[in-house]
């Protein structure tokens, strides 16, 4: 049984650490987060379609508190999203999802009834996004739209690159040259623009931070990569992804409790973020708590039935079931 098992838990280990191969026809998973254009700042309890190409609809999502949508297990393909929101104008986006889009996209929500000078003069706004020029602020939302709603992450970049040219100390517009570099995958660029960001900000700017401790961790860096995820998570204590990054370190270096609280508070925060089930999971089983990993599991292919990594779940589910008659007759 324990030959049949490690192989299995090994399968696991690697859907975590992201580095199991990806069939050709294996399904997608579409992530986002749902934002106001006028402030940046998280809506929650919009309402997400998932429409075909063709504008039929086929699932509903509500947005999480912190402003979160998912969509697991999709046929890879082209697909509509329609977002609506209280005191925002309705939305229609295109978008492709493919292997990519599990990093999750982001949608931007234009307040309805509110003029330009309302929009920017909202207090949310940081003083220093306030503090920039009128032309570069132009230059960066227009980089946002093409980058998030366009899918055109080369365009989006020529933008934020005008952004910094106008203002050198726009910290945020260093932030967005490093996502665009992610989806155009030049990581060395991206790494560049997110140092270059969370210099200029003296560490304050949470998205920064979190993205290079994020991508820093990526590559076994953990040196410089757990200090900043540590500051990130002090910036923005709601950050699910940084709680998931900061379990996976935990359960590396086999401090399973750290790991486990880690991963609790990530699910806490993400409830339908299936790769935060996957890390319970291998937690649980290393703690051979097989009861607890087996419910995990089934959260997990509940929300991503169809994926490769959801058919590698089945397998160690139903592995795992086996462990736990076989230790508790």
């Amino acid at each position: 049984m324990l030959r049949t098992f490690l192989p299995l838990f090994a399968s696991l280990a690697a859907l975590i650490a992201g580095t199991a191969s990806v069939a050709a026809n294996a399904s997608a998973n579409l992530n986002g987060v749902v934002y106001s254009e006028a402030t940046n700042q998280r809506i929650p309890r919009a309402s997400v379609w998932l429409c075909d190409d063709g504008g039929n609809r086929l699932l509903e999502a509500v947005t999480s508190e912190n402003g979160e949508f998912s969509f697991p297990g999709l046929h890879a393909g082209a697909y509509i999203l329609k977002i609506t929101a209280p005191g925002f104008v309705p939305l229609e986006m295109n978008v492709d999802v493919n292997f990519g889009t599990e990093h999750g996209i982001s949608v931007f929500l234009k307040p309805a009834g509110k003029s330009p000078r309302e929009q920017s003069a909202d207090p949310s706004i940081s003083a220093h996004e306030l503090a920039m020029p009128a032309a570069a602020k132009k230059l960066m939302d227009s980089g946002k739209k093409k980058l998030y709603a366009g899918n055109n992450a080369e365009g989006a970049l020529h933008e934020f690159e005008a952004a910094v040219a106008k203002a050198p100390d726009y910290y945020e517009a260093y932030y967005q040259l490093g996502m665009a570099c992610l989806s155009l995958q030049k990581p060395a660029d991206a790494e560049k623009y997110l140092r270059t960001s969370v210099s200029l900000s003296n560490q304050t700017y949470p998205e920064a931070v979190l993205a290079l401790a994020i991508l820093l961790l990526g590559r076994h860096d953990s040196a410089d990569g757990e200090p900043l995820l540590h500051r990130g998570l002090e910036l923005n204590p709601n950050s699910w992804v940084g709680y998931y990054e900061l379990g996976k370190l935990e359960l590396y270096r086999m401090h399973l409790q750290p790991a486990l609280d880690a991963a609790k508070t990530a699910e806490s925060l993400a409830p339908q973020q299936p790769k935060v089930y996957r890390l319970l999971s291998l937690i649980h089983l290393r703690q051979k708590n097989y009861q607890a990993a087996v419910a995990d599991l089934d959260t997990y292919i509940r929300l991503d039935p169809d994926s490769l990594e959801g058919h590698t779940a089945k397998q160690i589910r139903a592995d795992t079931q086996r462990q736990l008659e076989t230790s508790h007759p």
